[in-house]
Order: structure tokens, then C-alpha cells, then sequence
């Protein structure tokens, strides 16, 4: 039992003098403590890549859009709460690629709300051509939604296709520079993950290494791969990303700050 209880008193001491050394050496774990206190966030944008290469089923569309229009009918009657939607990868370069959906605050009543949101989210559907031009998207909404919570349903691919290739480095950096604002990134495994996983992984060692140099917030979220898990996977992570009661903004805290902790470690 001693053996037993020094173990578990040396794991605590280790795990805290890890904490402690993340803390000092990694300035995105760094961030993430000193956002504890952070006002509870207000305003949401939320980008999805329709392009019709990401999705192996047509249910992973439909699972986000009706956890997401679930996780909107909390805030009806809210109007201090406003959230803009946005369809990218549709066909066409840039500009033409991007299709607003909604941008308003939360509506009062739960008849606006379907009208206006719900029935809106429903309607938007997926593409068999276009590449999704997530450079061009983070490009244009970030310098805008600075200080804002900005979820992406995306492969992470960056495609361009025909279209000129954008750059987000500097759009990043710029939406880095108030702390308030963080991006929250749901992906599935690529439709050829023999072809495409390191694409893939690329963007994200790209993202997060300016993550751990302090210079944005972003948390990356792989969607499971069995269709029984994802609608559950999405579920939970969406009421992280746009909390609504007091419980669940102390819940999304504790957990960015135990996923940049993890995403340090494994480098």
C-alpha cells in the first residue's frame, strides 16, 4: 500500500514539475493559463468545407449540422450572442469559393430560430467539385473576427486546384495577437489518407508550431473514423467550442489548457 501511495505521489510531483517546465518553456501551454480568467466569448464563426473531397460519408456532413444547430438553439433569446456560418470550397476561386449562410445575432424566439438558422444549416450540402481553399478563407475571415471563437470543418488540405494558392501564415499571426480570440479545427482522415494524410499533417505541425511559439491559439480535433462515434465526437467538442452555461465554459477551460499540455508533449 506505501509503495503504492509514494508511486502515486511521485507520478503528481513529476506531472506537476512537467506542467511547471511547459509553463516556462512553451508559450502556447503559457497562453492557455493565463486565459483562465478570459470573458466568456460572444461572438462565433463557423467555416465549412464543402467541398465534397472530405466527406467518405454523407452522414459526417449531416452529423456537424445537426450538432451544430443544436448547439446554436442554446443561446435563443441571447442577443448579446451573435455567429456568423460560411460554406467554403464551393465552385470557383477566392471570393466565389466562400457562400455566406447566416450572420446575426441569436434570434429571440425558438419560430426565428428554425426559420432563420435552423433551416438554413439544414440546407447546405456538399460539392463533388472545387477545392476547398482553406488558405483563402483563413486569409479572409481572420483579420476580421480578431479576438473571436472561429471553428473550421475542414481536411486541412489546402487545395487550390486551378486557383492561386493563399498563404494564412500572416492571417494567423494577426488573429494571434489578442488571446481572447482561439480557432478550433474538426477534421476527418483524408478520402486517399495513402495520397493525402501527410498534406494533412503538414498544416497541422505548420499551425501548430506557431502555436507553441505563443503567436495563435488553435486546437486541432481528428474526427473517429467509425460513423457509430463521430455524431457523439462532434457533439462533445462543439459544446467546448461554443460553450453555453457557466459549467461548460469552466469545462472548455480546463480542457484547452490539458490539450495544449498534450499537444507540447507530443511536439
Amino acid at each position: 500500500m506505501k509503495k503504492f501511495l509514494y508511486g502515486c505521489c511521485f507520478l503528481l510531483c513529476a506531472a506537476g514539475v512537467l506542467v511547471i517546465w511547459l509553463y516556462f518553456t512553451n508559450e502556447g501551454v503559457a497562453t492557455e493559463f493565463r486565459q483562465v480568467r478570459q470573458p466568456r466569448t460572444n461572438i462565433f464563426f463557423v467555416g465549412i468545407d464543402v467541398s465534397g473531397s472530405i466527406f467518405k460519408e454523407p452522414a459526417t456532413l449531416k452529423d456537424f449540422k445537426d450538432n451544430l444547430t443544436a448547439r446554436l438553439k442554446n443561446f435563443i433569446g441571447d442577443e448579446a450572442v451573435s455567429y456568423e456560418i460560411a460554406t467554403f470550397g464551393n465552385p470557383g476561386c477566392e471570393s466565389a469559393s466562400v457562400k455566406k449562410v447566416i450572420s446575426m445575432k441569436s434570434p429571440k424566439d425558438e419560430s426565428d430560430f428554425v426559420y432563420k438558422v435552423a433551416k438554413k444549416i439544414q440546407d447546405i450540402a456538399a460539392y463533388q467539385q472545387g477545392a476547398d481553399q482553406l488558405g483563402y478563407i483563413l486569409k479572409k475571415i481572420l483579420p476580421e473576427r480578431v479576438g473571436g471563437r472561429v471553428i473550421i470543418f475542414s481536411d486541412l488540405l489546402n487545395d487550390s486546384g486551378d486557383c492561386i494558392p493563399n498563404s494564412y501564415k500572416e492571417s494567423l499571426a494577426k488573429f494571434g495577437e489578442n488571446k481572447e480570440g482561439q480557432i478550433i479545427f474538426l477534421y476527418p482522415t483524408p478520402l486517399s489518407p495513402e495520397i493525402r494524410l501527410k498534406d494533412q499533417e503538414k498544416v497541422i505541425k505548420e499551425i501548430r508550431g506557431m502555436v507553441n511559439e505563443g503567436k495563435v491559439r488553435a486546437f486541432f480535433y481528428h474526427l473517429p473514423d467509425e460513423s457509430e462515434k463521430r455524431g457523439a465526437f462532434i457533439k462533445s467538442h462543439l459544446e467546448n467550442a461554443i460553450p453555453a452555461t457557466t459549467f461548460e465554459i469552466v469545462w472548455e477551460r480546463a480542457s484547452r489548457m490539458v490539450d495544449s499540455i498534450v499537444s507540447a508533449v507530443r511536439g
